[in-house]
């Protein structure tokens, strides 16, 4: 079997590399850090399955994906839960979609398999939306404001993760973990973490006059 990788981020690239090469049925993987790079290599050399990012630079996931999925079975691999992405990955021709977080190596040999049968690979998140449907979610004014990176880090943040706990959920670094946040100070108007977990929870810019709880 051949696979491709598709994320921009290296720390999760070399956790995937080093997680399929201990898969038996693997017996080669590329890597591609965007849309554009994976159209190419999947032209030249068409995988048999594409782990595939959403959010990521020049060309995301979900522009890349009706092409990949012509040729390749695709598993979107993502740190996005969002219903309505799920679902346009779903109709965009995606074999399965999966959230990083509770991916071992067992679970991954077998999705890996029964997207290359043919079959569907759901995780709980993607499951729901199968089942009932997407939500019509609220969505949060201030990720208008910010990068889809620095959302996920902010929507952890904001469920009381430290940095490092968001670091292994994430396949970041702490350090990377930090300039998110340090990234998104500015865009938000605030200048420690304390603030910016209180004002992405409320969804409101400091000043606006919405109260805020302390």
């Amino acid at each position: 079997m051949h696979v491709l990788v598709v994320d921009d981020n290296p720390i999760v690239r070399i956790g995937l590399v080093t997680l399929l090469r201990r898969i038996d049925q693997v017996e080669s993987v590329e890597e591609a850090c965007d849309g554009i790079d994976a159209i190419s290599l999947a032209r030249q050399n068409t995988p048999d399955v594409v782990l595939l990012d959403i959010d990521m630079p020049k060309m995301n996931g979900l522009e890349a994906l009706p092409e990949l999925a012509a040729n390749s079975a695709v598993l979107m691999l993502t740190n996005s839960s969002e219903s309505t992405m799920i679902a346009r990955a779903l109709d965009r021709g995606a074999k399965g979609y999966l959230v990083h977080g509770g991916i071992g190596i067992r679970e991954l040999a077998g999705a890996l398999a029964t997207a290359l049968m043919g079959g569907m690979v759901l995780g709980p998140e993607a499951a729901e939306v199968v089942v009932n449907g997407p939500e019509q979610e609220t969505i949060n004014p201030l990720r208008a404001k910010v990068t889809e990176r620095e959302a996920e880090v902010l929507d952890a943040a904001a469920r009381g993760m430290t940095n490092e706990e968001i670091a292994r959920e994430q396949f970041l670094s702490a350090r990377t973990v930090k300039n998110y946040l340090n990234a998104a100070y500015p865009k938000l108007g605030v200048h420690n973490r304390a603030e910016a977990v209180l004002v992405w929870v409320n969804g409101d810019v400091p000043g606006s006059g919405t109260a805020m709880p302390v």
